[in-house]
């Protein structure tokens, strides 16, 4: 297969993937007019890929200081590589997805199907593929993914695969909605011709060619799709401009850079700093020999002081790292990541901490993330039931998407005391069980950690203490509640 190879220029500019649309519908698709719409719209979808090859090389540290080039001192021309993009995307990546996707249950009627989904998705090692999903996502902003049904597969009624973005994508109806109209994933051979699959809502369909003139033919097989009227690929986006965390911070990097590296060309060529001779004629042998001997013998002549000196033009590290600062923290602020404090930070409570140095930030930019990824999560999910539902044996049959919420699990320990605080104060204020743990935000399920507490105590006995107390959730009188004590029993 011949693999995408694109040279690096520096300083480009990209603003998020071209979304892809047709004027056609589904009933008008046949081997004539996908043949058509792939050569009216392959350059969009080369566009899109040559800016995510760039993005995704740029992500591995093929990024342009490689290229610096200097003019004066030549030798001198240290190219220093922080790969920053690699750090921004890594750390989203372990901070949204870090943790498994989980499918719980949603509303008061308990549905083991739920857990055969998990079991499911399980054995499909989903979160491994999730994450490698969102890798693509933070670097370029959009990642496809396919759901078939496969005989091979005996762990799983249906089977998913991530795509390459570069040689995958979907093609939407020019219309309300925007409905996917087909998906395409094809690979290149060594002759440079394309050749694979187009799904549409019924139907795949062989592809061979390129974009001047594609062959189209419908295949015997339907791969897992026959009667189930859905495209098996799905275009996951990160956000509605299609746009990756690394090229919105592009040029900062490229500029971090650039100042790391003209640093240590400055420490270096202040070492190896110039000696000027002064009135003295020496030659390079001659130079030579007293660089050898660690000495320099001088002469002068009358009215021609000789001397020897050290042409050097010191850089100032300290104005550097300002801007280098500077640069840097913003960069964290765009795409969402909390800033490293060196520093000990005195009576700050563990709240102003985490919003001082980012963490609240970074989580409501998660929360935006989770947002983004539910929206094509929920049609594969009701994709992956469909399937469930059209195999027998599979043991789902009635569950159906509105009886399934999807959850992301994040470290739920942060902030502990308050969390627990806010929980018995919502008790305190007799406030439903349910809607108590939702709002705390102690719990990464609080559907299931309610009913869980049902089960285990009783619908008679969860906050059965506080209502005992009168709703109070003090242990211990306070003065105040002393003194009226102490009164109703005087007046007694």
């Amino acid at each position: 297969m011949a693999e995408y190879v694109q040279k690096v220029v520096p300083e480009k500019t990209y603003f998020g993937r071209r979304k892809i649309l047709a004027d056609y519908k589904q009933e008008e698709l046949n081997e004539q007019t996908i043949s058509k719409i792939l050569m009216d719209k392959w350059s969009q979808h080369e566009a899109n890929a040559n800016e995510i090859d760039y993005l995704y090389k740029y992500y591995k540290g093929n990024q342009p200081i490689l290229s610096k080039t200097k003019i004066v001192r030549e030798n001198i021309n240290n190219k220093v590589l922080e790969n920053n993009a690699y750090f921004a995307v890594e750390f989203k990546k372990g901070y949204v997805f870090g943790e498994p996707i989980q499918y719980v249950q949603r509303g008061d009627v308990a549905n083991d199907e739920i857990l055969i989904l998990n079991s499911y998705m399980t054995a499909e090692d989903k979160h491994g593929k999730d994450c490698d999903l969102a890798e693509w996502l933070y670097i370029c902003g959009v990642a496809p993914r396919l759901i078939i049904s496969e005989k091979e597969n005996e762990e799983s009624p249906f089977s998913i695969y991530n795509l390459d973005p570069r040689t995958s994508f979907v093609i939407y109806e020019n219309g309300l909605g925007s409905k996917p109209l087909l998906g395409v994933s094809y690979y290149i051979k060594d002759d440079g011709e394309k050749v694979g699959t187009v799904y549409t809502a019924s139907e795949v369909y062989d592809i061979k060619g390129d974009a001047g003139k594609f062959v189209v033919t419908k295949t015997k097989q339907n791969n897992g799709i026959n009667g189930l009227k859905t495209i098996p690929i799905l275009e996951y986006t990160l956000n509605k401009s299609r746009l990756g965390i690394v090229e919105i911070v592009m040029s900062m990097l490229n500029t971090l850079n650039q100042i790391s590296s003209n640093d240590v060309d400055g420490l270096e060529q202040f070492v190896q700093s110039l000696v000027v001779f002064v009135n003295n004629d020496v030659d390079a042998d001659d130079f030579k020999e007293l660089m050898e001997l660690g000495a320099v013998k001088v002469k002068s002549e009358q009215n021609l002081p000789a001397d020897v000196k050290l042409l050097v033009n010191k850089l100032s590290f300290a104005d550097n790292k300002i801007l280098y600062d500077k640069i840097y923290n913003n960069f964290l602020t765009i795409v969402g990541i909390p800033s490293k404090n060196d520093k000990a930070s005195g009576g700050d409570t563990g709240q102003a901490r985490l919003l001082g140095e980012g963490w609240t930030m970074a989580d409501q930019r998660a929360n935006q993330d989770e947002i983004a990824f539910k929206k094509t999560a929920r049609e594969e999910l009701k994709l992956i039931l469909k399937i469930c539902k059209k195999i027998r044996g599979s043991g789902i049959s009635t569950v159906t998407l509105k009886d399934i919420d999807i959850k992301f699990t994040r470290n739920k320990s942060d902030n502990l005391l308050v969390k627990a605080q806010a929980l018995l104060n919502l008790k305190q204020a007799q406030v439903a069980p349910d809607i108590a743990m939702t709002v705390s935000g102690l719990f990464s399920d609080p559907n299931e950690t309610y009913y869980k507490s049902l089960g285990y105590y009783g619908e008679d006995k969860l906050w059965k203490e506080s209502e005992n107390n009168g709703g109070s959730l003090r242990t211990t009188p306070t003065s105040e509640d002393e003194s009226k004590e102490d009164t109703k029993k005087v007046q007694n």
